[in-house]
């Protein structure tokens, strides 16, 4: 099985001097990113404070900084119409084919709201966006389209590869509608932080609603971890032994990717990526038919 770690930076704004933003300096953020690369992390999360157009240049600096590090830039649906962003995006996707992915969180103004109505029209939104992104990704001829939401005309978008832009989408959610939508469109599934239970019934919620699209398992999931506080504790065990052991669990509940806080620190990150990542990788590493894999009873001992 194939384990990846996004890294989500630090920091809150430009102006916090004891917290500063990851990105604050652009030669440092340069020099961290590779930092992660070079640590095995598999992605870094760009949600800046400053909205799409700072998210955008962010992610660009990430691709042309790194080599391989997966780039996962945060867009809320609504905030631009659906053909800017789509070209935005696959002009994004030409600096690093394949490694450019959309998450796509719970809207900003439902999160302090309990109006069912509200959620459903935001979602039914949502839906109808991220099917206009992926259609504008894919076709090679203009097209019409007029829905409950948005209307196009001529929609096209002509920076983009040949066979399509490959950007993945990230989603998550609790309700229903929520997930109906997930498992219509989600390469990858953010999970909500929880216990093992709470991640295994969400799992199952999902699967569910994924189950009439035909794709229960071709969704990855992903899990946000606090990896600690403090110089040299991480949040998910006190040593590292620890750590792998609860990543390990939710690696048997089906979760296959995890974004990681809490590390900020060069030598914290390659310490994590050294004692941890790669652990948890060689443990579910895909065994070949001449040597079964053995996993270490260690590790569930320890939990």
């Amino acid at each position: 099985m194939q384990i990846d770690f996004t890294h989500c930076p630090g920091g809150v704004a430009d102006k916090d001097e004891l917290h500063p933003s990851f990105f604050s300096d652009t030669a440092l953020a340069v020099q961290r990113l590779r930092q992660l690369e070079k640590a095995g992390f598999s992605g870094v999360l760009i949600d800046d404070a400053g909205g799409l157009l700072a998210n955008m240049d962010l992610a660009s600096l990430a691709l042309r900084s790194t080599q391989s590090i997966g780039v996962l830039v945060s867009h809320w649906p609504g905030i631009v119409a659906p053909v800017v962003a789509a070209r935005q995006f696959a002009a994004l996707d030409q600096l690093g084919p394949g490694r450019l992915a959309l998450r796509v969180p719970p809207s900003r103004d439902l999160r302090e709201t309990n109006d069912d109505s509200s959620l459903v029209a935001t979602l039914g939104r949502t839906d109808e966006y991220l099917t206009l992104l992926k259609r504008l990704w894919s076709n090679a001829q203009p097209f019409e389209h007029e829905g409950l939401f948005y209307r196009i005309h001529g929609g096209f978008v002509p920076m983009k590869a040949a066979d399509g832009a490959a950007i993945s989408l990230q989603l998550g959610g609790l309700s229903g509608t929520a997930l109906k939508i997930a498992g219509r469109h989600a390469d990858r599934f953010e999970l909500a932080a929880g216990s093992f239970d709470e991640t295994r019934r969400l799992i199952e919620r999902l699967r569910a609603a994924a189950e009439p699209f035909g794709r229960t398992r071709r969704i990855r999931l992903s899990l946000p971890v606090l990896a600690g506080e403090g110089d040299q504790a991480w949040q998910l065990g006190i040593v590292p032994e620890q750590a792998v052991a609860v990543l390990a669990r939710f690696v048997e509940l089906g979760v296959s990717d995890f974004i990681v806080h809490g590390l900020d620190d060069a030598d914290a990150i390659a310490s994590f990526g050294h004692q941890v990542m790669a652990v948890v990788r060689k443990v579910f590493r895909r065994p070949t038919p001449a040597s079964p894999r053995k996993r270490p009873v260690a590790l569930r001992q320890v939990v």
